[in-house]
């Protein structure tokens, strides 16, 4: 099948959602920790968090693997495991930006000082430089810098 030319151009990355065993926790750590600051929607099943052009979707672990309707009548598929204590199969990897690697520094620090689990620090061939940590739901946070990637 050929591709249609005249589609919009996707422009980015408009929602990251991961699961959480303990909800009140993981807003907790990303609130604080990572310093986001208080979600602009937030309720027993999910939060919400604005990152610039990017929303970071936080959900309790059991409550979205069913279809979700709607008043209008339209659904939003069920998604995510489908229960709390199942045990996490896959890792989500995800990456916070920061300008320079002097920043990437400086949030390892806080992160051990913290007493978060800093799993990795990498310099990049270009300059740019991350930091590895565990959140507490065991997915695979970065903080990078610039000079990682051709277009950052």
């Amino acid at each position: 099948m050929a591709a249609q030319t005249s589609l919009p151009k996707i422009s980015h990355v408009l929602e990251l959602c991961l699961y959480a065993r303990h909800l009140p926790t993981s807003v907790a750590f990303y609130s604080n920790t990572l310093r986001l600051g208080t979600p602009y929607l937030s309720n027993s099943r999910m939060a919400g968090f604005s990152l610039g052009h990017t929303t970071l979707l936080l959900f309790q672990r059991g409550l979205t693997s069913s279809d979700s309707v709607l008043p209008s009548g339209s659904v939003i598929p069920g998604h995510g495991p489908p229960g709390i204590d199942d045990p996490p199969a896959l890792k989500t990897h995800f990456a916070l930006a920061v300008d320079r690697p002097d920043d990437v520094d400086a949030w390892g620090d806080e992160l051990e000082r913290g007493g978060v689990e800093v799993t990795g620090r990498v310099t990049w061939p270009a300059g740019g430089k991350s930091v590895y940590f565990a959140d507490p739901d065991g997915h695979v946070g970065e903080i990078a810098s610039r000079g990682i990637w051709p277009h950052y």
